[in-house]
Parts: structure tokens; C-alpha cells; sequence
């Protein structure tokens, strides 16, 4: 028996730190068919959890539905992280705001758990929504479009493809003698508020688009660099070519790479610029300054400043949404809604002033808006109303935040 427990254990402790292969979970979610297990997992969670939350309680959890849950949707989804897969429904959604307050969701209880006001509709999650404009002004819409080639551009083949993204394939070279013009008309992919898109660039630089956000490339990329604009928010996998540095300008900054993977948010209404490395090594430039990024570093720039900032960080708390999670870190909650804003397509209005939470937490952007607002209403002291593309944000009756 004590194998068994310490095998029990392992696999939880695995699976908290997001190691687990499926088998592993298929194995772990075994066990909660027993009682004495189900009562083990909450012995274990309540002495990882109270010390870092004093006075938090861990709830019960339907373990069988959150395995079916699990499975039901890797089964649905196509992403190539099997974490991807499983954490977006994941029931066990730890909540940490800044009152202290830590919650094991049950997700028998949050599905039948109404907003607290009457809630008469319920918002769809964006999808793959996007308008490409080619360099003639020619505008494609291409959500409903049908696969297949949209146009032929300066010898570059630009096709929508089944699996849902824009392909440029160059057959042209730089010695062609029409390609410096190409150089100088660009294509845009814009994706509106609840969208996003996957582009392949003609140098097989892979680019996930999210939403409100734009890039303007060429249809060749020619010259001595490959040279790109972003507004909003993108995820980059550069195709290797050092003869040729690829090159991203974002707001105030420009971001210099070789072959890497990394996110730029550049949102006007965030207020700053964020580069985040995957992998590799880019070069920050702002101005007088630079900075040269490692795996796992991010430079912030705030509006209007002269200076990059460096720290630390999880990268999958801001690359997860290419994956189909919202990936919450302490964040804001008015941050917080602004990517549900964005991903939702709604505005959100704040009935008083806005309450002072962080919010900690990972749930899929496949869920109606009404799942991710009862999570975050789990943690107390905040109510939403769910209005025609409209969330109103108010203090809950008897509440306790400002």
C-alpha cells in the first residue's frame, strides 16, 4: 500500500507541475474512485496550499467528471502541447487574489452556479476571424472563405489553408528583379476584437495573431534583413537565416532576431510593450538602449519611456493563449478584462470603482464568457453582469473590496 500511496503522490505532484503524460493522468485519475485517495489529495493540497494562504479551504471535487471533461476535449482540440490540452478544463482551478484567498473549484458546483445577478445571455468565445489586405488594397475576409489560393502576388502563392491559416509560398529570390518592389508592397493580416489567426510568412516564419491585432509583411522578403510591423499581440517562430536577421518593429521598439520563438504585446491600451523569449536570443532596441533577451527573460517598455526593463518569468503565462488558455499570474483584474474584452469582443463597464484584485489561474478561451466570470467571481467581493456585449464589473453586496 505504501508504494501504491507513493506512486499516488508522485503522479499528483507531476501533475501540479504540469509534467504528466497522458497515460500519467489517465493513471492519477484512477485513484479517485477511492475514498481514501480522494481524502489523501486534500490532505496533500491543504499542506502545499495553507501555508502559502492561511485559512484557505479546499472544496471536494468531481474527479470523474473532471477526467471526462479532460479527455472529452483533447479529443475536440488540436493544439501540439498535451498540457495545452489537458489544463484548459481542468476542473482543480487555483484562484489566488490579494486578500488571500485561495479556492479548489468544484466543477459540478460552478456549473450549476448562476451569476449572481439575472443573467439573460451569454457571450460566445472568439475564434479564427481575420481580413487579409493585400498590397493592391484587395481586402479578403477570411473567416467563411473558402480554402484553397486567395491570390498570386509578385510570384508568391498566398493560399488559405483547411486547417485554418494564410501560406505564402515565395518562389521568387532576392536576385529576382522584381522583387525589390515586392520589398515595398505590403500585405496586412488585421484580426478584429474575437479573433485570431496562424500565418506562414514567405520565409516560413510561423506568426499566431491575436486578437485586435495586425502585422504588415511583404510578399517577398528581400534585401538584407526580413522586416516586419506588429500592432497588438503576436507569437513569432522566425525561420532560421543568419545571413538575413528578422526584424520586428512593436510600438517605440524594434526586436532583432536570428531564429527564436518569442511573444511581443504591444497593445496601445496596456500602456506597453512586452517581449518575452522562448527561446533562442533577440535584441531589444529602444533609442540609446538595448538589451539582449535569454530564454525565459522579459523587456517590458512603458509608454513614452526611454528605457527597457528586464525581469523573469514563466513564459507560458504569456504564450498560453496561442494555445487556447487564458493564463492568469497575479495579474489585475482590469487586465484581466481587457483580454476578455478583447477575445470576447464585448465592453466592459465598471459600476463604482474598480475592485482591487489579482487574479491567479488557467481556464480555456474555449468557454463561453459566463465560465471564466463565475471563476473569477469564486473569489469573492465581485459580481458581473452580463449584458447585449456588455460585462458590467461591480462590488458584490456584503463584499469586501474597494
Amino acid at each position: 500500500m505504501s508504494q501504491t500511496n507513493e506512486q499516488f503522490e508522485t503522479l499528483l505532484s507531476k501533475y501540479l507541475d504540469k509534467s504528466c503524460s497522458l497515460d500519467e493522468v489517465k493513471e492519477l485519475f484512477s485513484y479517485m474512485g477511492v475514498p481514501e485517495y480522494q481524502e489523501r489529495l486534500e490532505v496533500i493540497m491543504d499542506k502545499q496550499y495553507k501555508t502559502l494562504v492561511p485559512g484557505a479551504e479546499i472544496h471536494d471535487v468531481d474527479w470523474e467528471e473532471m477526467f471526462g471533461s479532460i479527455v472529452n476535449d483533447r479529443k475536440k482540440t488540436k493544439v501540439k502541447s498535451l498540457w495545452s490540452t489537458i489544463l484548459p478544463i481542468a476542473a482543480a482551478i487555483i484562484v489566488v487574489v490579494s486578500v488571500g484567498i485561495l479556492i479548489w473549484a468544484n466543477q459540478q458546483q460552478k456549473e450549476q452556479k448562476s451569476l449572481t445577478a439575472s443573467v439573460k445571455k451569454d457571450i460566445a468565445p472568439g475564434g479564427n476571424k481575420a481580413i487579409l489586405k493585400l498590397a493592391d488594397g484587395t481586402e479578403i475576409v477570411l473567416d467563411g472563405h473558402d480554402t484553397g489560393v486567395l491570390a498570386n502576388e509578385n510570384g508568391t502563392k498566398i493560399s488559405k489553408t483547411a486547417d485554418g491559416m494564410i501560406l505564402y509560398d515565395a518562389t521568387k529570390t532576392a536576385g529576382d528583379e522584381t522583387s525589390a518592389m515586392a520589398q515595398n508592397h505590403l500585405n496586412t493580416l488585421s484580426t478584429p476584437s474575437g479573433g485570431q489567426y496562424m500565418l506562414i510568412l514567405p520565409d516560413k516564419t510561423k506568426v499566431w495573431l491575436n486578437a485586435e491585432s495586425s502585422i504588415s509583411y511583404p510578399s517577398v522578403f528581400t534585401g538584407n534583413e526580413r522586416n516586419v510591423s506588429l500592432v497588438g499581440e503576436a507569437y513569432f517562430e522566425v525561420a532560421k537565416d543568419k545571413q538575413h536577421p528578422f526584424k520586428v518593429k512593436a510600438g517605440a521598439a524594434e526586436v532583432n532576431v536570428l531564429g527564436t520563438h518569442f511573444n511581443i504585446m504591444s497593445y496601445a491600451e496596456e500602456g506597453q510593450t512586452q517581449v518575452s523569449l522562448a527561446e533562442g536570443s533577440v535584441r531589444v532596441d529602444l533609442g540609446n538602449d538595448s538589451k539582449v533577451l535569454r530564454p525565459g527573460q522579459q523587456a517590458s517598455i512603458k509608454a513614452g519611456s526611454s528605457h527597457i526593463s528586464l525581469r523573469n518569468l514563466d513564459i507560458d503565462d504569456v504564450t498560453d493563449w496561442k494555445n487556447g488558455l487564458f493564463q492568469f499570474d497575479n495579474t489585475p483584474l482590469d487586465q484581466v478584462m481587457r483580454q476578455i474584452k478583447r477575445w470576447y469582443s464585448v465592453d466592459v463597464v465598471y459600476q463604482g470603482a474598480k475592485p482591487d484584485l489579482y487574479i491567479t489561474g488557467m481556464i480555456s478561451r474555449s468557454n463561453n464568457v459566463s465560465k471564466i466570470l463565475a471563476l473569477i467571481e469564486e473569489t469573492g467581493g465581485i459580481d458581473f453582469v452580463i449584458g447585449d456585449k456588455q460585462i458590467i464589473v461591480k462590488k458584490a453586496k456584503g463584499g469586501n473590496h474597494d
